[in-house]
């Protein structure tokens, strides 16, 4: 028998949560300081601090869409709102820093959404693997692999989330499935962030693990 009252206890937070988790996309999003053009099928739009996570694109953004790149710089932010939706449609991305909030190490570069995406060398505090980053089919997705740890399996990032020159994500085994596949011989939940520098040729940043904090790097092989 549906305990209904137990479902709705639970859904709450769920629900909580969930809202919790939007509001903190939206204030990134919004205070966030760099421009994007974006290419749909569409046409083209201005927009400002854009946000992916998955399938799912976030930004302030022009309400037009125009023919040609030219066209869609040369707005201006009036009337802009919110925007939420999926990738599906999304050809080509390119951020645009403000020049008073430029980055020494990154330079004249504008990043494109292929600058994320590609094959990379990576060293999680001296565990050395390939990790791999992809877009396609409106989403963003990618793999690790290690091959000096339990099994060498091919493990699935979660959470995975790129903007704004930085890039999240979560390498976890928190399943008696996932544990027997990749060989490992404990439970973890490994959280790395990191930041686009030298053009997109190589990624810096820290993950954390029960706790402890720790410096991961990636240098990217090829596109």
């Amino acid at each position: 028998m549906i305990d209904n009252e137990r479902i709705k206890k639970m859904a709450v937070p769920v629900a909580i949560g969930i809202v919790f988790t939007l509001l903190v996309l939206i204030v990134i999003t919004v205070s966030a300081g760099y421009d994007v053009l974006v290419k749909e099928t569409s046409g083209f739009y201005r927009a400002r601090s854009l946000f992916i996570a998955g399938n799912v694109i976030i930004c302030s953004r022009d309400p037009e869409f125009h023919a040609t790149k030219r066209e869609a710089l040369d707005t201006t932010e009036e009337n802009w709102s919110l925007y939420i939706s999926t990738m599906k449609d999304v050809e080509a991305i390119e951020f645009y820093r403000d020049d008073d909030d430029s980055d020494p190490a990154l330079g004249e570069w504008k990043a494109t959404l292929r600058d994320y995406v590609g094959d990379y060398q990576i060293n999680a505090a001296g565990n050395r693997g390939f990790l791999s980053l992809r877009a396609g089919g409106g989403r963003v997705y990618g793999t690790v692999r290690f091959p000096d740890w339990g099994r060498g399996a091919t493990e699935y990032l979660k959470s995975l989330q790129i903007g704004g020159g930085k890039i999240y994500f979560i390498r976890s085994v928190t399943t008696a499935q996932e544990l027997k596949r990749v060989g490992g011989n404990a439970y973890f939940v490994q959280r790395y962030s990191g930041e686009y520098i030298k053009s997109g040729r190589m990624i810096k940043g820290y993950y954390t693990v029960y706790g402890a904090r720790k410096e991961w790097e990636a240098i990217k092989t090829s596109r």
